[in-house]
């Protein structure tokens, strides 16, 4: 008490403006202590948690394009299955497409063409190994309209099979009838082989 009471004293006998200058110190001390011990570091806190929210939006953003992506990525996948497994459905076993082969020569003869030829080529893989080709050399004498109609049944057969490189000779008359020279290839699809597992090696 006796300390404040000198204090109060010894200023009692500063003049007005002095008192005025100390008050204004005391005043700018205190604004600057607060500006630099609460409002620098809450500012300083702000402006990060401002920067971390800017790249949360950044990233939710990004994340989002992704994601409407990544679902379109999705659909058109579960599409391509389904288009493949419809495929896969008209690919018969090799051996039943051996046995499809012998069934369209058998098919020509029976619709009135000459077989001249039917060599099958070599059985290769694809590399996707989803299928086999099966390729045949024919060459067929008939009709046109017998050759349109063979070419016809062929085309609306369940199972995948192609014809290409067709080549039809000049028309010429035989034993009273229009025969025409069809030269073509024929490539069956088949589902490959299981391959069968290594057997184990003994000890």
């Amino acid at each position: 008490m006796a300390l404040s009471g000198l204090n109060l004293e010894s200023l009692r006998g500063v003049p007005p403006t002095q008192k005025i200058a100390l008050l204004g110190l005391f005043l700018a001390g205190i604004v600057v202590g607060f500006y630099y011990y609460i409002v620098e570091p809450k500012s300083m806190v702000i402006a990060g948690l401002q920067t971390e929210i800017a790249k949360l939006d950044t990233d939710i953003q990004t994340l989002t394009i992704k994601v409407k992506h990544l679902d379109e990525l999705i659909a058109a996948n579960k599409q391509l299955e389904i288009d493949l497994a419809k495929k896969k459905e008209r690919l018969p076993p090799e051996e039943e497409a051996v046995m499809l082969l012998k069934q369209l020569s058998d098919l020509g003869v029976k619709l009135g063409l000459d077989i001249k030829l039917w060599k099958p080529g070599a059985q290769t893989e694809d590399p996707s190994k989803l299928f086999v080709r099966m390729p045949v050399s024919v060459e067929v004498a008939g009709g046109y309209h017998t050759a349109a109609l063979f070419f016809d049944r062929i085309n609306k057969l369940p199972r995948i099979i192609n014809v290409s490189d067709l080549k039809m000779g000049s028309p010429r008359i035989e034993q009273g009838r229009v025969v025409t020279q069809t030269v073509f290839d024929l490539v069956a699809f088949a589902a490959p082989q299981e391959k069968k597992g290594t057997p184990a090696a003994k000890k």
